[in-house]
């Protein structure tokens, strides 16, 4: 008995050290300072999170679509985006979020809500919900 506990020491010990190499290592070799890393890695977990929710959105299309297949119900139509907010404070944070976004590709006009969508499924690869979702997401009524 006594030798498990000390194995269990060791293991402990090895454990921790491990841990504060790791710390140690990322401190001294860290690229950026502390705010840029946190908004990298926020854009990294938006990016992750929007590709989770699209896998979700996706499976949920398909079995909606089987649903529907095997009731005889046609598919749910699609409806257009409309606009109501700050469009200025999205577009920051698409931007922040999706930096290959340009200008350009954000510019939107009362009355060209397709458009647009047209242009961020082309941009991000994204599909029409998920891209509705996601202004949604960001306080955008859609």
């Amino acid at each position: 008995m006594n030798q498990i506990n000390k194995d269990s020491d060791k293991i402990l010990i090895a454990t921790l050290a491990g841990i504060g190499l790791g710390v140690a290592a990322g401190v001294l070799l860290a690229p950026k300072n502390g705010r840029d890393a946190r908004e990298e890695l926020m854009r990294h977990l938006n990016r992750a999170s929007d590709e989770v929710n699209s896998n979700v959105k996706r499976w949920t299309a398909n079995l909606k679509s089987k649903r529907s297949k095997d009731n005889g119900t046609p598919p749910q139509e699609d409806y257009d985006l409309v606009m109501h907010g700050s469009w200025d404070d999205v577009r920051r944070q698409l931007r922040n979020n999706y930096s290959e976004l340009t200008e350009e590709d954000l510019e939107y006009q009362q009355g060209q809500e397709s458009e647009l969508m047209d242009r961020l499924q082309r941009k991000i690869g994204k599909t029409r919900d998920e891209i509705q979702r996601m202004l949604s997401d960001l306080n955008f009524k859609l």
